[in-house]
């Protein structure tokens, strides 16, 4: 039997994805090529809404083949702009019995599609895209044109309940929905393997007292992430904040802290290889945005066994996602300060559930290993019907 030969376009390297890609290429009987459009990601690149020229310092690259396009090197930012008219010779030279179609928001994307269309190749669309998101003219627009270009998908790779019923709503199939749980890089692995040394190493080099309750945001500083409201929640509190990530609020929310006399750390831009010692050190994981699709985060904290405080507007949030309200986390409604507030007061004050939540985001996290994400994108390439993706497993 010959392997399968899977490949994928996506629009740069992206440091939550490229752990899956490697998972892939060692899969047996399966060839894996994947198909760059630009190099954001990899090159330095300045980051409008974090205010700050950033490479992620990981490996995003080794480990599976992949290529980047010719025209990759003239696009310094993502989006519907991004055209590489080379996608369909890259894909005819590979000759894929399958393409991994990472969303549908770029020009590249959406002559990759038109090319599996027309030899007939099977497309999977992996987006995580939520129906939450979308309002007034916005949604209505989506409800009308969105059907007909997901006609055009074989399957879907789906990252949680919001992403389904997304997807459902624009009148995809449930039974052509295959749930891929997103993988992280073996850091954060080994920070949850390692948790209580590096907890105590951490917790020296900030300053910070074993008995201090800590919670940990790891966020661009921009509005729609509403640190502020972590910050305003937590006056009065004896809890110490500290904020990974930059961008235009620094400054009105270092002022917020100060005038509410709350002790937040606002630790910049950190680089992903820094931030598994952020979550050993942390006894809570905070992510109070809005407008957020899914929410990466909420994987990279349950994954060191963190208990979640999250926002109902956050992708990751539903009945078998990795944040599941009551079971690791605390779920309340966007911009209600007092709700979030007294989330951080019951966790401060109730060990008990701490370890319970804690012990729920250990094992819910499991998932993310890698053998399930495997599994769903063979299964939806290969058109075979899995278990019905809305169902738990294990």
């Amino acid at each position: 039997m010959s392997a399968l030969r899977l490949a994928v376009v996506v629009s740069h390297p992206i440091q939550y994805y490229a752990p899956l890609w490697r998972a892939l290429a060692q899969a047996p009987d399966v060839d894996v090529h994947v198909i760059f459009a630009t190099r954001i990601g990899l090159d330095k690149t300045y980051d409008a809404e974090m205010k700050t020229t950033l490479a992620w310092a990981t490996d995003l690259t080794g480990g599976y083949n992949h290529e980047f396009l010719p025209e990759a090197a003239a696009f310094q930012r993502s989006g519907f702009h991004v055209d590489n008219p080379s996608v369909g010779a890259a894909l005819a030279k590979f000759r894929p019995d399958a393409v991994i179609l990472h969303g549908y928001g770029s020009k590249t994307l959406l002559r990759a599609l038109l090319w599996c269309k027309l030899r007939r190749v099977r497309a999977l669309l992996m987006a995580d895209s939520s129906a939450h998101l979308a309002r007034g003219l916005r949604r209505r627009a989506k409800s009308l044109v969105m059907p007909m270009l997901l006609r055009r998908y074989d399957a879907a790779l789906t990252m949680g309940d919001r992403s389904e019923a997304h997807l459902a709503a624009l009148g995809f199939p449930r039974a052509r929905m295959f749930r891929t749980p997103t993988l992280m890089d073996e850091m954060f692995w080994r920070a949850r393997r390692e948790r209580l040394g590096l907890r105590a190493e951490t917790r020296a080099a900030l300053g910070l007292s074993e008995d201090a309750f800590v919670v940990l945001a790891a966020a661009k500083l921009s509005p729609r992430k509403r640190i502020g409201d972590l910050i305003a929640a937590a006056a009065g509190l004896d809890v110490v904040l500290l904020i990974a990530g930059d961008g235009e609020e620094r400054e009105r929310l270092q002022a917020l802290a100060a005038a509410k006399g709350v002790d937040a750390r606002l630790l910049g831009f950190v680089n992903i290889d820094r931030l598994p010692a952020l979550y050993a050190a942390a006894d809570a994981f905070a992510h109070p945005a809005e407008n957020e699709p899914y929410g990466m985060v909420a994987v990279e904290a349950a994954i060191v066994g963190l208990p979640l405080i999250f926002t109902a507007d956050t992708g990751a949030v539903g009945p078998t996602a990795i944040a599941r309200p009551g079971e690791n986390a605390l779920v309340y409604p966007c911009g209600d300060v007092a709700a979030l507030a007294a989330g951080l007061k019951r966790l401060r004050d109730d060990p008990e559930l701490r370890a319970k939540l804690a012990e729920k985001s250990l094992l819910l996290s499991q998932d993310h290993d890698g053998k399930r994400s495997v599994a769903a994108v063979l299964a939806a390439a290969s058109a075979k019907i899995a278990t019905p993706s809305h169902l738990p497993k294990g």
